[in-house]
């Protein structure tokens, strides 16, 4: 007896152990991977509450002066990750919240502003000083780096300025000048490039100088366009700086005394970090320009592998993921729940799908004749798909030889675009990354799509397209439900039904639609339709009840649930709901969906068999 107690406790050891083990050294794994990345992305500045609590918990400022520096028209991060900071959405939000507590503010750039010689950077800068306009900036300060550029490019960028460009004596008289006065309540405050002149000093209460003075008498505050900690010197300046491509926003606050003497202040770095708002204005304004610049930035200089022999091969070219379905089976089904078949949403969500340098790593052979195109929103080379790695497919596809396609193996070729930039931190785990690629692992199911799809991009759109009455759609209603409940408002769940509009519906035809399961199920999807819109906290247990009672009356599942029959009947007889109905099949119809089930994730369509772990025959 003994003896079968110990065998059995072996054999449970042994069936147990490699399982659990697995799932520890996954979790590893994941936390190892987090906590790198975690440290190679520290978050700078202080969050929007803290500072506004600061500013609002005694007496009120005189003034807060915002202000940037060495921003060389950085626009906006591009949203790879979490926690990246800055963005002039951002800044314009935080000012306007700023503004609408009542605060005195003013905005002020202490230099090194412009960037890049080619047109495109000229048209980027033009575009990051229609923003400083569309804030309400009082002043822009050249540096000797901005001052470099030619008269036509500065009095280019003049022109779309409402605010004055200041600079020294050695600035350009025509579009500079050496200092601007602004009123504060009762007090005067000075703005100036360079040092105070005897003009400045007999008129200004309070001087602030944007740029190094050099001479810093009769000067209170310095900003500058470089990265240093605030400190005061011994002649009682205060001295502060600014985070690089505005990744921050510097804060000053000022309290004047009676006499108009600065008699304290407070100064910070305000992150700009996701959790700040965006104001939309500027964020259109963005928009707008990544559109014009579409077609005039050349793809080609985006292009990834471009010294690859595959990439090289003029006899190659691109096929999409599909093609490598047809003996690729497995690999297709685990690569499609990843991160890499969803990159082009990225893009989609953070409005950057027409950023050519964005769209070749969110896209497949972007700047190759063959490649995605920018415009080309039903390309079927939308993500990071399998030639990404494996290099252009076309030969390989009429010729199957591994000497014709790569292995993948080469970690180096994932840098290209999981760089320090866009991937701080990758460099030192991407050994860890490559269980992600490996398409021998299972395929993610719904719930655990759902969730990756949740911690990269919020609130995932999950469709579901049946036929009421399809055992197998029955089915995938048992096993979606339950999930979709498990989520509840982290998901957008929409339920589409799949049926067709009479083209000449005759007279005495009972209904306009056709179905595969006939009137019965019309009438079915039409009421499911009803009962969604009419109780929405009740509805999907209905689906499952009537999953389970097809072969009775509907009445039966609306009374146990507490839903109102007569009153579905009498929707269900008005006209509204056949438009109801017709609006909802559109969907389908448009996305040439025929079979029941049919699930889309973020517009991503996938099988029931390989999502839910089901098995049967689709009604189609």
């Amino acid at each position: 007896m003994k003896r079968a107690i110990l065998v059995l406790t072996i054999l449970t050891v042994v069936v147990t152990l490699p399982p659990l083990y697995s799932q520890w050294a996954e979790s590893q794994r994941l936390k190892k991977i987090q906590a790198v990345k975690q440290q190679a992305r520290p978050v700078f500045g202080d969050r929007l509450e803290t500072v506004m609590t600061e500013l609002e918990s005694g007496e009120p400022p005189s003034v807060v002066i915002f202000y940037t520096g060495g921003t060389e028209s950085h626009l906006e991060p591009c949203g790879c990750y979490q926690e990246q900071a800055g963005g002039l959405p951002r800044r314009a939000y935080v000012v306007e919240e700023f503004q609408k507590r009542g605060i005195q503010t003013l905005l002020v750039d202490s230099g090194d502003i412009f960037d890049g010689d080619a047109e495109i950077d000229a048209h980027r800068c033009e575009t990051h000083i229609k923003a400083l306009t569309a804030m309400r900036y009082s002043a822009v300060a050249l540096s000797e780096s901005d001052l470099g550029y030619s008269d036509a490019y500065l009095n280019r960028q003049r022109a779309v300025a409402t605010f004055p460009f200041l600079a020294s004596g050695t600035g350009r008289g025509d579009f500079t000048q050496p200092f601007l006065i602004e009123q504060v309540g009762q007090r005067t405050l000075a703005l100036v490039a360079g040092e105070a002149s005897e003009e400045v000093v007999s008129q200004a209460d309070v001087i602030v100088a944007l740029g190094d003075p050099g001479n810093s008498e009769h000067i209170d505050a310095v900003i500058l366009p470089d990265r240093i900690e605030a400190t005061v010197s011994e002649g009682g300046t205060l001295y502060v700086g600014c985070k690089p491509e505005g990744k921050t926003l510097g804060v000053l606050a000022l309290w004047m005394d009676s006499n108009g003497e600065l008699a304290r202040h407070y100064t910070t770095e305000l992150a700009l970090t996701a959790e700040v708002g965006e104001s939309e204005p500027i964020r259109q304004l963005l928009t707008d320009f990544y559109r014009e610049i579409a077609d005039e930035n050349p793809s080609h200089d985006s292009r990834l592998f471009a010294k690859q022999l595959l990439e090289q091969q003029r006899e190659n070219g691109y096929t999409s993921a599909a093609a490598c379905q047809r003996c690729h089976e497995q690999e297709y089904l685990q690569w499609s729940a990843t991160r890499h078949a969803f990159a082009y949403e990225t893009l989609l969500k953070k409005e950057r799908y027409f950023d050519a340098v964005c769209v070749s790593c969110h896209t497949t052979g972007f700047g190759y004749a063959t490649g995605f195109q920018i415009g080309e929103q039903d390309s079927t080379l939308k993500g990071v798909q399998c030639e990404t790695c494996h290099g252009p497919g076309k030969q390989h596809v009429g010729n199957p030889k591994k000497s014709n396609i790569r292995s993948g193996a080469d970690t180096s070729l994932c840098l290209e675009c999981h760089d320090s930039k866009h991937s701080p931190g990758f460099t030192e785990v991407v050994a860890l990354h490559t269980k992600d690629v490996d398409h021998s692992r299972q395929p993610m199911n719904l719930e655990e799509l759902l969730r990756s799809r949740i911690a990269r991009m919020g609130k995932p759109t999950l469709e579901l397209f049946v036929m009421s009455h399809c055992p197998y759609g029955v089915q995938a209603e048992e096993k979606i439900i339950p999930i979709v409940k498990k989520f509840g408002d982290a998901i957008d769940f929409k339920l589409q039904f799949i049926a067709q509009e009479k083209v000449a519906p005759a007279a005495q035809n009972i209904s306009p639609f056709t179905s595969l399961h006939g009137y019965p199920e019309i009438a079915e999807n039409v009421r499911q339709l009803l009962i969604a819109q009419e109780y929405p906290d009740r509805y999907l247990d209905y689906i499952l009840c009537r999953g389970k009672k097809l072969d009775k009356s509907w009445e039966d599942c609306a009374w146990e649930l507490g839903i109102d029959v007569a009153e579905i009947q009498a929707l269900f007889d008005a006209p509204e709901a056949e438009q109801l109905f017709r609006e909802n099949i559109q969907r389908a119809a448009a996305l040439q969906i025929k079979a029941s089930p049919t699930i889309l994730v973020d517009g991503h369509k996938f099988r029931a068999n390989q999502l839910l772990r089901a098995s049967g025959t689709p009604c189609e």
